[in-house]
């Protein structure tokens, strides 16, 4: 192998696995977020760290899932804070391209994320997936999918909670007067 393991080795430890996340457009996030490439990596002590490059966000956890999990959470925290929070609307996506681009940090990380890339390639393995556009049209699907779910819930909690009032014999309405009759207490 070309690709020796030392090229995988960081300072919090060697590097197992990347990845890409693509956070959806949502009724209640409607923005368009780039793909977020990740490195896992194993630490010394048997943990696990879940980093996002672009925005310099981790997650730890003992699993690789949990430390995708936990990178996943603080991604979507920063992000809803970045674009819903009163302090920093106006300057969002500025904040987003200033932790886009490199620093010591996040060119340490490429570095390993090609490194893998090119381990993966050495071996035979794609790491670039030809069908990631379908997945993404698939979570998209999935997420309008859920949305409707959510909307037809909303609908339903609705219309039971009327059936309810009505099943006991008394309405809400308290008052009612006619425009031609003026008010009649």
């Amino acid at each position: 192998m070309q690709i020796e393991s030392s090229k995988l080795k960081s300072v919090r430890g060697m590097v197992i696995g990347i990845g890409r996340v693509k956070i959806p457009k949502m009724s209640d996030f409607n923005y368009e977020i780039p793909l977020l490439p990740f490195v896992v990596i194993e630490k010394e002590n048997g943990g696990y760290v879940s980093s996002c490059i672009h925005l310099q966000i981790d997650g730890y956890g003992k699993t690789v899932e949990e430390a995708q999990s936990d990178m996943l959470d603080n991604i979507l925290y920063y992000l809803d804070v970045n674009f819903h929070d009163e302090r920093g609307k106006d300057s969002c996506w500025a904040n987003i391209l200033d932790l886009f681009e490199a620093n010591e940090s996040s060119s340490a990380l490429w570095d390993k994320y090609h490194a893998f890339q090119i381990m993966l390639a050495e071996k035979g393995h794609a790491a670039d997936q030809w069908k990631l556009m379908e997945k993404i049209g698939e979570l998209e699907k999935r997420v309008k999918e859920l949305e409707a779910q959510i909307a037809n819930m909303e609908d339903q909690r609705s219309s039971r909670f009327l059936a309810t009032l009505k099943n006991t014999g008394k309405m809400p309405i308290v008052q009612y007067v006619p425009e031609n009759q003026g008010t009649v207490w």
